[in-house]
């Protein structure tokens, strides 16, 4: 390619004033295209949401990994050799610097050099994960990886894995009974990161497939992760901190749901939004609360189209609801009074297909790239994707793009789940800084102590905040009477694992005791 074609392609891409000033002073075109080549562009304060990992094992014509990379501000595609398999289920992360960490299918954790993490196998336990781990999980959003807040190589995976759970004689259902937790440490295996510990469960309940997400606190460093509790009106709620996860806190709201897969769970980039779309109980709105984690508001709109795919995206502007339901995209106003009212088609399939009629171009699950625009993938194995190139327009000015975009793979309906890693804290609330008082939230002075799960069934798991450590640990019945052996010394930021299987069901306190004095925990046993 000449290097004025060069010039012209990064000229298009360039900020708006440089361009003015890159045209007011002619002389400076060529300095301007020397210092285009050897820069990166300003979207790389990105860099930790901007790989998109998808696709299916090498080895066959036309199967293989796709990245697509939005570093540079546009998608950049490539094709990765790589054995593994992806299907619904895909978290993965980068640096700061964009270059990618680490990624997983909900059966194992590959490393950035496409091998098996130190310890990341078998990251869900079951027949599920043993059967499902080298084509990739079937379940949409079924992990989500955060960074632990103060802790710049340290990261939670949550994921999940479906169990046979027989509700009565010879009748099963298929679902979560566990969100588990497993923490990754970068500066191990000589920076290429490995598993400190997995497959821990921090909530202990039959929950709804999938739709694992989460939101940034108000206080911009934390985090609030949200799930569903299957058949119920139920949602947990996690606070991820630097000094651990606190809860699970429980809220009533929405309707009962019983059914999750295929559908998608997303917050408004502002985080003042909650929306999940499910295929069989179509959609719910929510406000949300990023001091308490609260949802209020709720809005459930019916569709009428019968679908077994359904997607959700919010625009950057967090104005506009997308959701696909088979076959058609629709757009929601979700400043309007009548947020169900203002529906608006901005698409219906064409019948386009790649590359037989069985593999249908329809729209399935969405997510809002760090280029401003809404990506959407299809709900069979194609190398296409849709784009809606202005997602803060209304109606058909969106311009949504029917396979617009082609991959270099054929991808099994693969979309990355990303939270919003950019939002700030929330000014002008009670609780936009890092000392709260609000419920559930830990106070900085207090926040020497995490325990999980609570609720505990089994192991129960204690640490200690990174400026702490205790002499002493002591579990006490409510009579104050001390039901298990003390354990000693709990350095500062390690684990200790303390087996409850031997205690009755019932609510228990543990004491710990350092030099500066004692900190008690409440936990209950199921």
């Amino acid at each position: 390619m000449f290097p004025e074609f060069i010039f012209i392609n990064f000229f298009i891409q360039m900020d708006r004033n440089l361009q003015v000033r890159l045209l007011y002073c002619t002389k400076c075109i060529l300095l301007g295209f020397w210092l285009v080549l050897i820069s990166k562009p300003t979207s790389s304060g990105q860099g930790i949401s901007n790989i998109w990992v998808m696709g299916y094992e090498s080895g066959f014509a036309g199967y293989g990994g796709t990245n697509i990379d939005f570093y540079h501000g546009y998608p950049d595609t490539s094709y990765v050799y790589r054995e593994m398999n992806f299907r619904m289920t895909s978290s993965c992360i980068s640096d700061s610097l964009g270059q990618l960490l680490f990624y997983t299918n909900g059966g194992y954790i590959a490393n950035r050099n496409n091998d098996t993490m130190l310890n990341g196998d078998d990251i869900n336990p079951g027949n599920y994960a043993n059967d499902w781990k080298s084509r990739g999980f079937r379940i949409t959003q079924g992990a989500l990886t955060i960074p632990i807040p103060g802790n710049s190589t340290g990261y939670y995976l949550f994921h999940e894995t479906i169990y046979e759970i027989e509700i009565t004689f010879m009748n099963y259902i298929y679902q979560p009974k566990e969100l588990y937790c497993t923490k990754i440490d970068m500066t191990l295996d000589s920076g290429k990161g490995a598993v400190v510990y997995k497959n821990v469960p921090v909530i202990s309940d039959t929950l709804l497939v999938g739709g694992i997400t989460a939101c940034k606190h108000a206080n911009g460093r934390d985090w609030w992760l949200i799930c569903h509790r299957y058949d119920s009106d139920i949602w947990y709620t996690l606070l991820i901190t630097p000094y651990g996860i606190d809860g699970p806190f429980v809220q009533h709201a929405g309707p009962y749901i019983y059914q999750g897969g295929n559908g998608q769970s997303v917050f408004s980039p502002d985080g003042s939004k909650f929306v999940r779309n499910t295929a069989t109980e179509n959609l719910d709105i929510y406000d949300f609360d990023r001091c308490d984690g609260l949802l209020s508001n709720w809005v459930h709109i019916d569709f009428q189209d019968t679908t077994n795919d359904a997607g959700a995206s919010i625009s950057p502007n967090s104005r506009y609801l997308y959701t696909s339901e088979y076959p058609r995209v629709y757009q929601f106003d979700l400043q309007s009074t009548n947020i169900g009212a203002s529906i608006d088609t901005i698409a219906t399939y064409d019948g386009f297909y790649d590359p037989i009629p069985l593999f249908e171009t329809s729209m399935y699950l969405h997510h809002l790239a760090n280029d401003g625009k809404i990506y959407i993938n299809t709900g069979t194995s194609t190398q296409w994707m849709h784009i809606i190139n202005h997602p803060d327009s209304a109606g058909l000015a969106c311009d949504l793009q029917q396979h617009s975009f082609k991959l270099p793979t054929v991808n099994a309906f693969t979309i990355p789940n990303y939270p919003n890693f950019f939002l700030g804290a929330e000014g002008g609330t009670i609780c936009d800084s890092l000392i709260t008082g609000i419920p559930g939230a830990v106070p900085h002075t207090e926040a020497e102590l995490f325990l999980f799960p609570n609720p505990v069934r089994n192991l129960l798991y204690v640490t200690t905040g990174r400026s702490s450590a205790f002499n002493e640990i002591r579990v006490f019945n409510l009579f104050e009477q001390i039901i298990q052996a003390p354990i000693h010394e709990i350095q500062n930021g390690a684990y200790q694992e303390i087996n409850t299987s031997s205690l009755t069901p019932g609510v228990y306190l543990l004491e710990l005791i350092s030099g500066k004095g004692k900190a008690v925990r409440r936990f209950v046993k199921e």
